[in-house]
């Protein structure tokens, strides 16, 4: 047997001055390495590519091993087992590719985490604001170092060869992460052997970064507290603050003043839908109009931090058995909270949860929200007294993928019956609003793990039972899925990768059915408790709503659909889009800006200053309050997170500023001043009595057409423009820039045609650095590139077809082109040539390989984009009518039709 070895030590060092660091152990999702009080790693098992996208393995995990095999053709097996210590693996491959092995580096180490890359030793600092360009080192070595200069700690990751590594700034893509990729060679029928090894290093100092009020020790802001008096003389201050607001006038549970006489609605003892003047309004129990202004995690609970192993990073930690107990949460002692700390300093007595939650209800009612969100700590009894509303959970079961059990196992639906049988006790409160079912879960993974599963799940039997009733015969099936079983029953065993068009659209006929039979099972054993209150849908996430067979169940089973939706400025052609697809009222379930200026990591959509982010939210909720759809909205968080991240999540926590109020119960007066003129005018604007406030950031890009004439007699590829149809060239400008920043210039203007054989492609590229690309197959992008995206199917948007086809053609010297998304590749005829300022690419497309028959009339979806870099990574992108999410979703591609 022919074995090729190659090693992977990784070198932590250790949190404390006496204790050694844990040392690395296997995890689900790899292998997790203790840096001490920088927090907890983990270097992901590897993702496989050999032709298309990268495929994530499927892990079998033991106590001291993990098995690593792959849905893909001639993919690797891998065998990892660890031992005092040290990682050990095997590897066997059928086909060559590549291993992708992935790292991420939290954004709080933003401006002060060093990286280092051996042999050579280029180094830098991790950038503290997001860096024109998003890839901060892209070469080959064999030993990347991360540390932490605070503290001297660091980790370290040594490939024993040559591997290439890239470190990129995730902010370019509205993630606020860092990722180390490393990419590693697999050879075709070679088998491999490999280790990882982990050496300990003890700290000498690790010096405080969090100061005894919970804020940076480094990071100077007005208002920051020094000293305990001032918390307590914040009493009186908040006394003279929250007595100088005047609420915007309410009915009772925060309804429209006289509505209930106004528009005729009846008092029904709970929340529900209706329609006023054409409009999708909720109706609160004494029958007044209702649009929800709830705020989420009215409790503590972010502003827990995970403090064990890292205490010396605290100025101040108390004793559990001190009067600071009720800071901490649980009798563990590994969570704490500086807000709950500050709040017994200024109040001078323990937390109490019913005492602190009367007067954060009063301060909402003041600032002019009317109920509670999701995450929050109920306590029914006050809310009913108070009547404020609230939107609890219904229980979650573990899933087949995230938290979405198997609906046709009955074990499932016994364990679904048990799980929602406590709610009856609520059935008749009139504070609740509705039940949530979930919060932003897979749909996608689910559809993509499925068919490898075996005969233990439910799902995978119902799933071969459908294709047997499907196809009858076990050949029918194998020719339409290219699969060589046995027979049927042998399927529910065998792992069934999705290659063919017949085998998507035979998974997604399954999401109907599997999704159609999860949400009637939710809702069936919600309404057997519960028949009153109402069903608030699952939280879904934008992309997610590409799932369309699971969107469109929930909505068939819910009584509004809520989304968690997260934007610069409201999208309303996205709504109506959503609105369209659902057919249900909607409720925006988690939205938020935030700003850096406290220190903490800003927002998950990020705002310059306390009044811009005032300002955005203006924006937000007035456009999507004037819709007609929209019944509510849901600001997530009552309180900003730890400035060493939320207790769940342990040492790599999203600390962000996102509340109403600070780590000292400070409000940010500011930026509440900015709320409190929506939630004034927000009835008016249900109703449309008056236009909303807006700001949006960005122009709004229509999707664009063109028509594509026939090719001249004489048509060839050789960058000559002659001969070509007279026709005006569209053009890519800086109007078209979608990722990255403008330099000198850049940009094309292109011409199309066709004849029964191929679309042609002319392009004249403008760039002061052209033909830069060395990379190949489905990383041409990264350099110098034209990116062509065409699909059969004209209507529909959201996930890729089947049937669309993105292409890559390399403007570098030594060409190529990549079918990112076929089967197949095909050969593409392309030239490139010197122009003056540029260059000028010019390629014949077979038709055949972007399966469209052409013909006189015929219309299909259609984009262009062109890719600028500086011959190892993407610097900038254009698209003429679509967006940065091109390669994942249709939404924006434009239109072309074939004409003579």
């Amino acid at each position: 047997m022919n074995w090729s070895a190659f090693s992977v030590p990784l070198f932590v060092a250790a949190a404390l001055l006496s204790a050694a660091a844990a040392p690395p152990h296997l995890t689900k999702n790899g292998i997790e390495i203790d840096g001490g009080t920088m927090g907890r790693f983990t270097f992901g098992y590897p993702k496989f590519r050999s032709e298309g996208e990268a495929v994530a393995p499927q892990v079998a995990l033991k106590e001291n091993s993990a098995t690593l095999s792959y849905l893909a053709k001639g993919a690797p097996r891998l065998e990892l087992t660890l031992k005092n210590g040290r990682l050990t693996g095997k590897s066997a491959s059928a086909a060559p590719g590549k291993l992708i092995w992935e790292m991420f580096l939290p954004i709080r180490f933003a401006g002060q985490g060093v990286w280092t890359l051996e042999p050579g030793g280029q180094s830098g600092r991790l950038p503290a604001e997001q860096p024109p360009r998003p890839h901060l080192v892209q070469q080959h070595g064999s030993k990347f170092r991360f540390a932490d200069p605070q503290s001297g700690e660091s980790i370290s990751v040594t490939w024993g060869g040559d591997g290439f590594w890239q470190l990129q700034d995730n902010r370019q893509w509205g993630w606020k992460i860092f990722q180390l990729s490393l990419f590693t060679d697999v050879l075709e029928h070679r088998n491999a052997e490999f280790s990882l090894e982990f050496e300990e290093a003890d700290a000498s100092r690790v010096p405080a970064r969090v100061d005894r009020f919970g804020q940076s020790v480094s990071f100077d802001f007005p208002g920051k507290i020094r000293d305990e008096s001032e918390l307590r003389s914040d009493v009186a201050a908040d006394r003279l603050y929250y007595s100088s607001l005047t609420p915007p006038p309410a009915a009772p549970w925060g309804g429209m003043p006289g509505s209930r006489k106004e528009f005729g609605r009846k008092a029904t003892g709970f929340f529900r839908l209706d329609q006023v003047e054409g409009r999708d309004v909720l109706i609160t129990p004494e029958g007044d109009l209702f649009f929800q202004l709830g705020v989420c995690t009215v409790c503590p609970g972010d502003d827990h931090t995970y403090i064990k192993g890292r205490e010396r990073i605290y100025e101040w930690l108390p004793p559990y058995e001190s009067e600071y107990k009720s800071a901490y949460r649980g009798a563990w002692a590994t969570d704490f909270s500086f807000y709950l700390a500050n709040r017994i300093r200024k109040t001078g007595r323990p937390f109490e949860l019913a005492g602190w939650k009367l007067e954060q209800i009063d301060r909402l009612r003041r600032w002019g929200f009317n109920s509670e969100g999701a995450f929050t700590t109920h306590t029914p009894e006050l809310n009913r007294q108070k009547k404020f509303g609230r939107t609890p959970e219904l229980a979650r079961l573990p899933g087949l993928a995230g938290e979405i059990p198997d609906p046709f196992d009955e074990a499932v639906r016994r364990k679904m019956d048990k799980a929602y049988a406590p709610i009856a006790e609520f059935r008749d409160d009139p504070s609740i609003i509705g039940y949530f079912i979930a919060n932003e879960q897979p749909y996608g993974d689910l559809l993509r793990k499925l068919p490898a599963f075996d005969s233990r799940t439910a799902a995978k039997q119902e799933l071969v039972k459908q294709l047997r009733r499907q196809y009858g015969s076990i050949d029918r099936f194998n020719a339409a899925w290219n699969l060589q079983a046995g027979g049927f029953d042998a399927l529910n065993d065998l792992p069934l990768p999705v290659r063919t068009r017949a085998a998507w659209e035979d998974m997604q006929n399954f999401a109907r059915h599997f999704f159609d039979a999860y949400f009637s099972l939710v809702a069936r054993t919600f309404r057997k408790y519960d028949p009153n209150h109402l069903l608030l849908g699952a939280r879904f996430q934008p992309s997610d709503v590409a799932v369309t067979a699971a969107a469109e169940a929930c909505a068939k089973y819910c009584d509004l659909f809520s989304i968690n939706y997260y934007a610069r400025a409201i999208e309303p052609e996205f709504l109506e889009k959503l609105h369209r697809l659902v057919r249900r009222p909607i409720l925006l379930s988690e939205w938020s800006y935030g700003t850096a200026e406290q220190g903490l990591s800003g927002g998950v959509i990020d705002t310059r200053n306390q009044m811009e982010r005032g300002r955005a939210y203006r924006s937000y909720l007035e456009t999507a309050a004037a819709l007609p759809f929209v019944v509510g909205s849901q600001w997530f968080s009552h309180l900003d997170q730890a400035l060493t991240g939320r207790y769940f999540e342990h040492y790599n926590g999203e600390s962000m500023n996102i509340g109403l109020l600070n780590v000292a119960d400070r409000p940010y007066k500011e930026f509440l001043a900015e709320v409190m003129k929506s939630h004034r005018r927000i009835y008016a604007l249900k109703l449309g009595r008056t236009a909303p406030f807006s700001e949006r950031t960005a122009p709004e890009r229509p999707l664009r057409k063109l028509q594509i004439p026939r090719a001249l007699p004489g048509q060839r590829v050789d960058g000559v423009k002659e001969p070509w149809p007279g026709r005006p060239a569209e053009r890519l400008d800086r109007s078209c820039l979608v990722l990255g920043a403008e330099s000198g210039g850049t940009g094309a203007d292109f011409r199309l045609c066709w004849d029964e054989q191929n679309l042609y492609l002319y392009v004249e590229v403008v760039d002061a650095t052209p033909r830069r690309n060395h990379r190949r197959g489905p990383d041409l992008w990264q350099g110098d590139c034209l990116e062509l995206f065409t699909g059969v199917e004209r209507d529909g948007s959201g996930a890729l077809r089947p049937g669309d086809r993105h292409l890559l053609i390399s403007a570098g010297e030594n060409g190529g082109s990549w079918f990112v998304n076929s089967p197949e590749q095909a050969a593409v005829t392309a030239v490139v040539l010197p122009h003056p300022g540029g260059y000028v690419l010019e390629a014949a497309v077979p038709w055949q390989a972007l399966g469209i028959e052409p013909r006189s009339g015929l219309s299909f979806r259609f984009d262009l984009g062109l890719d600028d870099g500086d011959g190892t990574r993407r610097l900038r992108q254009f698209l003429w009518s679509g967006t940065a999410r091109n390669s994942s979703e249709r939404s924006g591609w434009g239109s072309a039709v074939l004409v003579e």
